[in-house]
């Protein structure tokens, strides 16, 4: 682990791998955060990242990207997570961050344009795609977006406020102005 990792990590002793981040978003997952103001108008619309085996965040915004604590997240800390593999051994793990890394290298030559273009939810889907999760090779960005929205599982009780709390206050607004 790089002298960089070594600071933020906090090894977990009843844990297996003692290299594994103790964070809110466990490895091996899509995290996901609000953007306001965007998101107050549209729950569904957010700032996306995946773990590695390890617990780093990767989340791309139009930069090359480097691993980090998933509370360094562009947005701020994540919100909302969906685990999507639990590491059965090594190869496991391996094959999942060599999918990371080479999305990662890929977009690091990629120009961000949110929505139309490339985005942090396509980098995310081309991980997925390399992996041919779920036997699929055509993950897309509304698909992601659906399932962190449908099936989701929020990081804790300040995750589920910042959330919807916004939204719900906009939603009054709007019926109280219409």
């Amino acid at each position: 682990m790089s002298g960089r990792h070594a600071m933020i990590a906090s090894a977990d002793p009843e844990s297996p791998q003692p290299d594994v981040l103790n964070a809110t978003v466990p490895p091996g997952s899509i995290a996901w955060t609000p953007i306001q103001p965007i998101t107050c108008c549209i729950p569904a619309i957010g700032h996306m990242g995946i773990t590695d085996s390890k617990g780093y965040l990767h989340d791309w915004h139009g930069c090359p990207i480097s691993a980090n604590h998933p509370k360094q997240m562009l947005f701020g800390e994540p919100a909302r997570y969906v685990r999507l593999i639990k590491f059965g051994d090594d190869a496991d793990r391996k094959r999942w961050d060599d999918a990371i890394d080479q999305a990662d290298n890929e977009y690091a030559r990629h120009v961000h344009v949110m929505g139309c273009g490339h985005d942090c939810h396509s980098h995310v889907a081309r991980v997925l795609n390399l992996l041919r999760y779920g036997g699929c090779a055509v993950h897309n960005k509304v698909e992601l977006a659906a399932v962190v929205f449908f099936c989701g599982r929020h990081t804790s009780l300040s995750g589920a406020l910042k959330t919807w709390v916004p939204f719900l206050i906009f939603l009054g607004l709007v019926l109280v102005y219409k």
